[in-house]
């Protein structure tokens, strides 16, 4: 049975808000999502650990929450914490589910590109949600790694993580490497 508890997830993004937060998920320009992240690491999923949460802001009720543990294969942008273990509100236990709307679903042997900020005090600690979330796709043949879109469609250019800004390059351009995404962040910072 799939949950969507507005009114827990609303109570909860309240309890973790940190001011300055929206709960509207708008995408930022790729700038600020560089620029806001505390640390953007490459990683690998080895675990999603599902359990029943004690709700704070409604004793006697519970809430589903997972923690993700992640392996660190390369550091782009600041420093995490060792291990890396994102804290987030969702998850399965049996036929029970609660999904945030916008969160990427991680799954253990997932590999991905993620822009972190505030582990433990949101209710999921990806810039935007979807947006900070880069999935890393292997081709079979080529075995070639390429950086996808939350949506799945393949990244060409950080040009197109502007808000409203149409597929800037065209479909015969091969999708960034993890590579050449890290690049473009690290310029980014400067």
């Amino acid at each position: 049975m799939q949950v969507r508890l507005f009114p827990l997830v609303a109570a909860l993004a309240l309890l973790f808000a940190v001011p300055g937060w929206a709960t509207t998920v708008i995408q930022p320009t790729f700038r600020k999502m560089v620029a806001s992240a505390e640390y953007i690491v490459r990683v690998e999923v080895k675990s999603v650990t599902s359990a029943w949460r004690p709700n704070p802001s409604k004793p006697g009720e519970r809430y589903i929450g997972s923690q993700i543990t992640l392996a660190v294969r390369e550091i782009i942008k600041g420093t995490p914490p060792q291990p890396l273990v994102l804290d987030v509100v969702g998850g399965r236990i049996g036929d029970d589910e609660l999904v945030v709307d916008g969160a990427p679903k991680l799954a253990a042997g997932d590999e991905c590109i993620l822009f972190v900020r505030g582990n433990g005090h949101t209710l999921f600690p990806v810039v935007g949600l979807m947006h900070g979330y880069f999935p890393i796709y292997r081709d079979a043949v080529t075995k070639r790694a390429s950086v996808l879109r939350f949506n799945g469609r393949p990244l060409r250019s950080e040009q197109e993580l502007e808000p409203g800004a149409p597929s800037v390059t065209s479909a015969r351009t091969p999708a960034l490497t993890p590579e050449a995404f890290r690049d473009r962040i690290r310029v980014q910072q400067r």
